[in-house]
């Protein structure tokens, strides 16, 4: 059975961002948050909770990467293909004919999708990714995208409609009134387990029920074809893009196998008086086909996800490149040799900058740490000082919590600066400029955030911390697509296992899923594990 929905009253953001900042800058609060533990920091050993990321567990599925690595981490799976057609039929609740379609639906090994579309969506169960096959300039290109980011949006929009899950009817756009139900089964999510009735007719038909005396909101009837394995993924692949409860389609049992036909209400702002949609079987055949990820076809580039801010665009595209190319991270002796070069100019600015810079992509030092850029830190520190320049530095970074409009007016003396150094002098000023905006939405017109974000990342794009920042804040504005994009980037480069963000991201991963496990199918390594042991088509990510 689907776990009960929690909504937790904190809003993901950077440290210091309060819950309330959304509001603050007349935007909606988006009411569901994925920050719900501490993170950890160096001094504090993680809880027994922490998700283990050891080399053998530890794996990134991003956005980066090209098809052959993508099917390399996805593992190599059989070509067996269950090929299903539909005609779909949508009528007025009085009868009146609405319109109908025909569709074909794909089910392969740990993947279900659909032909004929002019942008080809994969949702791909082995991976708990979305794959998008989208045009460009070029030539198409495949999106890749984290199920988890969905999860979040569909939690966001229900939180807000639902004022945090407390309003019993709720008020769509237009001024349309619905039952939360019908949001609940819009979104895939609910606040609590809702009260149905199931029956089966004589004609073995299954139908669900609001009430014993209220008209079915889902029927189906089953015939068996593609027990276990590939009717979990059907039903999983409906939670995606059907307007189906969560607790009715629980009813789906994937050892009935795909429904011959199915049926459901829905009450939406376009069918305020409501519609029936009915989905009838036309044909089914077995087939083969390798995984719908043609060869040639490009990762997307930044350009071809829906990012409007340009900025943020040249962020995420900085990510990208640098996740493609792990070996050319800087080493500590490229830290060293920027430190030098400006020790060399008479500047320990420029020197502290760009040894500090290590902390972006390791943490801070330690007082034990052996590391021999944290060793120079302590010789840069003691010889800088009297050097106006210098105590001006240190001066704006020891306030970056007491007094942020001081550290800003600091920083932006240094956002010239390239590489490391401008890398670290740029994240430092958008970390303290979020956090100021917060409470003071008008602070610092001059600067934009995300020029500030993207010009760290540019400037050094190995920094997981500037893309885990950068996510945290796109998330906190709830643009938690975004936002996700960014935290697969910070996990994807080198180092980042040892971050806290990767551990947050794994957490909040878990959490989601665990909130709404509907959108997510426990998938068998293989064909044939599925058909030795049965329990794997339905495992715990899926209501029984």
């Amino acid at each position: 059975m689907l776990r009960s929905l929690v909504l937790p009253a904190l809003v993901l953001a950077l440290p210091g961002l309060p819950a309330h900042a959304m509001t603050q800058a007349g935007q909606p609060d988006p009411g569901f948050s994925i920050l719900a533990q501490p993170e950890p920091t160096p001094d504090r050993a993680p809880d027994q909770t922490t998700p283990d990321l050891s080399e053998e567990t530890y794996t990134v599925i991003g956005p980066h990467l090209d098809r052959d690595s993508y099917l390399a981490l996805r593992g190599n799976r059989d070509d067996v293909v269950l090929r299903t057609r539909w005609q779909i039929t949508r009528t007025a609740l009085e009868g009146t004919a609405l319109g109908e379609e025909q569709r074909e639906i794909v089910i392969g090994d740990g993947y279900v999708t659909e032909t004929g579309e002019a942008e080809r969506v994969i949702q791909d169960f082995v991976t708990s990714r979305t794959l998008t096959r989208v045009p460009a300039l070029d030539g198409p290109v495949m999106r890749n995208e984290p199920f988890v980011s969905h999860v979040h949006r569909q939690m966001n929009t229900f939180a807000y409609y639902t004022e945090g899950g407390t309003l019993a009817e709720v008020t769509g756009p237009g001024g349309t009134s619905f039952d939360r139900f019908w949001i609940e089964a819009a979104m895939g999510v609910r606040l609590g387990e809702a009260e149905l009735v199931s029956t089966i007719t004589e004609d073995a038909i299954t139908e669900v029920r609001r009430s014993a005396e209220g008209s079915p909101v889902l029927s189906h009837r089953d015939d068996g074809l593609g027990a276990g394995r590939a009717a979990a993924l059907f039903r999983g692949w409906l939670q995606h893009g059907v307007p189906i409860h969560p607790d009715a389609l629980a009813t789906l049992n994937a050892e009935t196998g795909i429904p011959e036909e199915f049926s459901f209400l829905v009450f939406s702002p376009s069918s305020p008086d409501g519609r029936r949609e009915t989905w009838t079987r036309l044909s089914e055949h077995d087939g083969e086909a390798a995984f719908p990820w043609p060869e040639g076809l490009m990762p997307a580039r930044a350009d071809s996800y829906q990012i409007e801010d340009p900025a943020v665009r040249r962020l995420l595209q900085a990510g990208l490149d640098a996740a493609a190319q792990p070996s050319a991270a800087p080493d500590e002796a490229g830290f060293l040799a920027a430190a030098e070069a400006a020790q060399r100019r008479a500047d320990p600015a420029g020197a502290y900058l760009a040894l500090y810079q290590i902390s972006h992509h390791q943490g801070p030092c330690r007082a034990d740490s052996t590391s021999r850029v944290c060793s120079r830190m302590s010789q840069v520190t003691a010889s800088g000082i009297g050097n106006a320049g210098f105590e001006s530095l240190m001066s704006g970074i020891s306030r970056m919590q007491s007094d942020r409009a001081a550290a800003l007016n600091v920083l932006k003396d240094h956002l010239h600066r390239d590489g490391l150094e401008g890398a670290a002098a740029n994240l430092l000023a958008a970390q303290a400029l979020a956090a100021l905006r917060s409470t003071q939405p008008d602070a610092f017109p001059e600067l934009n955030l995300q020029t500030l974000f993207a010009s760290a990342a540019i400037a050094d794009p190995y920094a997981p911390l500037a893309f885990w920042h950068a996510g945290r804040f796109a998330a906190s504005q709830s643009d938690v697509e975004t936002a996700w994009l960014l935290f697969d980037i910070a996990r994807s480069l080198p180092a980042s296992r040892s971050l806290p963000p990767s551990r947050e991201a794994v957490a909040m991963s878990d959490q989601l899923q665990a909130l709404a496990p509907g959108f997510f199918v426990n998938v068998p390594e293989t064909a044939q594990d599925a058909g030795d042991d049965e329990s794997d088509t339905d495992g715990a990510d899926l209501p029984e």
